[in-house]
């Protein structure tokens, strides 16, 4: 196993890594797209409900109001924690704070939430807003993928190699100023260990000396294939 070999299998795995990440990015887009359209469906049809008696059917503002839905909600989905969306809190109506399901005989599932309480009537907003903020998700998804690609097509994949090939046969985590050492002028560290960041299996600790390593699924592959 020599430079040269894992230099090669490495430009295949990008390539295949590079196509993967494509087909997923425009696979997010498309989706994204149209779960957008579904929103801005859902928006014109409640602002259709809600103003079009009181505004006229073909008003202007029933048209205006989904477009203006659809910049918000990729602005709000940029400034909210998905972690907060997804903690909810509900307030039994008796008043005990145990929330209690059971079946009811000819009605089915129910529970004694309070629904106009405060708390649930939060924990509601955020379910609508968790749902509504699926379309901005999914279509930013899309882009972080088809950018991943973009910056795949970019590695320096001899320089690159080099660095798996020195890792592979140190079998160790190595500083990042040891393998600058190690691999002499001609090595871009500012450029090539950003880029190491995309190969998978390709691990960054910040232990004291920071520096790199190689996780052993990856390096079981390069062993089997390169």
């Amino acid at each position: 196993m020599d430079q040269s070999s894992i230099t090669t299998w490495l430009q295949k795995k990008l390539k295949r890594d590079r196509l993967c990440a494509w087909a997923i990015g425009w696979g997010c887009l498309l989706a994204g797209c149209a779960i957008l359209a579904l929103t801005w469906g859902f928006a014109y049809m409640t602002s259709l409900v809600a103003l079009g008696r009181l505004m006229g059917y073909h008003h202007w503002l029933i048209y205006t109001l989904p477009w203006l839905l659809l910049p918000l909600l990729f602005w709000g989905n940029a400034r909210t924690s998905r972690e907060y969306l997804s903690e909810y809190s509900v307030s039994a109506a008796n008043g005990s704070g145990e929330v209690v399901s059971f079946y009811l005989p000819g009605v089915g599932l129910v529970s004694n939430v309070n629904p106009l309480a405060p708390e649930t009537i939060h924990a509601g907003t955020k379910i609508i807003t968790d749902i509504l903020f699926t379309g901005p998700r999914v279509f930013m998804a899309g882009c972080r993928s088809l950018g991943k690609a973009v910056r795949i097509g970019r590695i320096d994949v001899g320089n690159c190699g080099a660095v798996v090939t020195l890792l592979m046969l140190t079998g160790r985590k190595m500083g990042f100023q040891d393998i600058v050492n190690a691999l002499g002028e001609g090595f871009d560290p500012a450029t090539i260990f950003p880029q190491m960041a995309l190969i998978d299996g390709v691990l960054f600790l910040q232990a004291e000396p920071a520096g790199l390593t190689l996780t052993q699924d990856l390096r079981d592959a390069i062993r089997q294939e390169a």
